[in-house]
């Protein structure tokens, strides 16, 4: 990083280099992520960090980005999270950015636009005040070519309709039949929050729909699992990281799988925000982690070699490292999955992203900010 004048991109890949070099990720690979996360914020990547966040609801501090890792004993595989964004900040200057990314993803890396295009009438007309419309993903495995995804925001049309924007969505991808499983789990006042899927051909792409829980406590959250042998350790892992007995407001995710002419889930991924729903100290998020991890058979090696290189082995002033973290289980198998954020703003502007006073075009109050 230059001492000078920081892009925003020069800060962002720092984390990323160090989350690799503490899974032994070898130096080739490590540079392919890093010259793949350029290419997934070059909307942003030259702007420079001392400016104001344009607003962005992908991180507590509006950082634009984030990064994970997948704990389940077996892979060494980081993920990152990246918001494409245009200037003047808006959501149609978002997704008019995301849209020229996409393409850029399918001539560079060959990724497979065909739901894409086949849900982008329902993301035509974006809500103003829309929090976001847009997200990729990417996915570093060791020894595997980068594969993507993207988060469609079912709430960019405005928040009464994403309800008939996610059933338009599951019809164009020939998913229709999952509405009535999904609709028999909402709440009156839960979202559903995002559409993913994977940008791969076929049957090889995974679909989740996310909810968000108006309030849900531990044995709530366990309910929703769709093993009824996994209750227990999504329970357990709830009440481990939020404690026990209590209700988790506007902070809880599950995630369903959705496959084709099946009404029920295959599977469901339980998601939980760290910071600030959880805790605000990173010293005690990373103690509950290690114990759910403990409680679920897995090692915490990997989890405190990427803490360690990401902020040292003091995180007793630490705050807002810990994004979000969730728990999915696949052949009766658990997999864990933490939620890194960069903090590009934290320290200056705190977490404005949570509780913004405005949104567009910066939630830094009074603030003009260029992406």
């Amino acid at each position: 990083m230059s001492a000078a004048a920081p892009t925003r991109f020069e800060a962002a890949c720092l984390p990323l280099r160090a989350l690799a070099g503490s899974l032994d990720f070898p130096a080739d690979e490590t540079d392919g992520m890093v010259a793949c996360l350029r290419v997934l914020a070059a909307s942003w990547a030259d702007a420079p960090l001392a400016g104001p966040p344009p607003w962005s609801g992908l991180g507590a501090d509006a950082s634009g980005c984030d990064y994970s890792l997948v704990l389940d004993g077996e892979r060494r595989e980081i993920r990152v999270t990246v918001e494409a964004q245009g200037d003047p900040p808006s959501p149609r200057s978002y997704l008019a950015a995301a849209l020229a990314l996409s393409e850029t993803l399918e001539a560079r890396y060959g990724a497979d636009l065909s739901r894409l295009r086949a849900v982008l009438p329902v993301l035509a007309d974006p809500d103003p005040q829309a929090a976001g419309v847009l997200w990729h993903g990417a996915v570093f495995r060791a020894g595997r070519a980068p594969w993507f995804k993207v988060y469609l925001h079912l709430m960019a049309a405005g928040r009464r309709q994403a309800r008939a924007t996610a059933r338009a969505a599951l019809d164009r991808l020939g998913l229709g039949a999952c509405w009535e499983g999904v609709a028999a789990r909402l709440g009156p006042d839960d979202d559903l929050l995002f559409l993913g899927f994977d940008l791969l051909p076929g049957d090889a792409a995974r679909v989740k729909l996310y909810l968000r829980h108006a309030e849900a406590d531990a044995a709530q959250l366990a309910q929703h699992a769709a093993d009824p042998c996994c209750r227990e350790g999504v329970r357990a892992f709830v009440e481990t990281l939020a404690g026990p007995g209590r209700a988790v407001r506007r902070g809880a995710l599950s995630a369903f799988h959705l496959t084709p002419g099946s009404t029920a889930p295959a599977r469901v991924t339980t998601h939980l925000r760290l910071f600030p729903h959880c805790a605000t100290s990173d010293a005690v998020l990373r103690d509950r982690l290690r114990a759910a991890l403990r409680r679920l058979g897995l090692q915490t090696g990997p989890y405190d070699a990427a803490l360690r290189a990401l902020a040292g082995d003091d995180l007793a002033e630490e705050e807002g490292l810990h994004g979000w973290a969730s728990l999915q289980w696949a052949g009766g198998r658990p997999a864990v999955t933490v939620y890194l954020s960069p903090r590009l703003y934290l320290a200056r502007f705190g977490p404005v992203a949570l509780a913004p006073e405005r949104m567009w075009p910066s939630p830094v109050p009074g603030r003009l900010a260029c992406a």
